[in-house]
């Protein structure tokens, strides 16, 4: 059998299709994750924003979704990290790690109460106080001093 002879011009033209047709398949790959990326991106800043809004209608609760949305975010960005390794996807995750970090550290420890050292101790007698209940009448310690067992709740109301 021989082998079929090509000449320049055509073995050029094969050539350039091969070039052609091995980076075609470049711009998808470059694209692989972008998605994970962006959503996690997203899903921090959404969780930012809305503890400003929070702030800003002055809503004091504990605002748990911001520590949870910026560690799901870094986990997005991480899983896009695994389809498509980049200096900026690393930049972003170290970013929503330590914004995540910063967050969790911040409830867990900066949120903590200081322990009770006020006048009332277990087992002890009340200090004399004088309040008015709900229905108007007035309420004193020696109202607690008739042997029956009760329990005092404090709410600190929304005012």
């Amino acid at each position: 059998m021989r082998a079929a002879r090509l000449s320049l011009p055509a073995c050029r033209a094969k050539l350039s299709f091969v070039a052609t047709h091995q980076t075609s398949s470049l711009p998808s790959d470059r694209r692989a994750g972008r998605g994970f990326l962006l959503a996690g991106i997203g899903l921090a800043v959404v969780a930012v924003g809305l503890l400003a809004l929070q702030w800003s209608l002055k809503i004091l609760i504990v605002p748990w979704y911001v520590p949870i949305g910026t560690a799901f975010g870094a986990m997005l960005v991480l899983w896009s990290l695994t389809r498509r390794v980049g200096v900026i996807r690393i930049i972003v995750l170290v970013l929503l790690i330590g914004v995540a970090g910063f967050t969790w550290f911040t409830l867990a420890v900066g949120g903590k109460l200081p322990q009770y050292t006020g006048p009332l101790q277990a087992g002890k007698k009340l200090p004399p106080f004088r309040t008015t209940l709900a229905d108007g009448s007035s309420f004193t310690q020696s109202d607690l001093e008739d042997g029956q067992r009760r329990v005092l709740t404090f709410f600190r109301g929304r005012w």
